[in-house]
């Protein structure tokens, strides 16, 4: 695969995979907010903060482990 080929697929891939996690993100701000209408928007973003640092935190222990 050419060098230009492969920077166009990790680009193409970085794009979805951006896309992907905003989706995610969306879709489970909703969910929360569903299961407590009373939540503040600071306090579905933190949750969604909490579980974006696990889910680092399981794939750096993967990744290195």
């Amino acid at each position: 695969m050419s060098s230009s080929l492969a920077a166009m697929s990790e680009s193409l891939l970085n794009a979805e995979m951006a896309f992907a996690g905003k989706r995610y993100a969306a879709r489970r701000a909703a969910e929360l907010r569903s299961e407590d209408p009373s939540r503040s928007a600071e306090q579905i973003v933190d949750l969604l903060r909490d579980e974006a640092d696990a889910a680092e935190a399981e794939f750096r222990s993967r990744e290195f482990g």
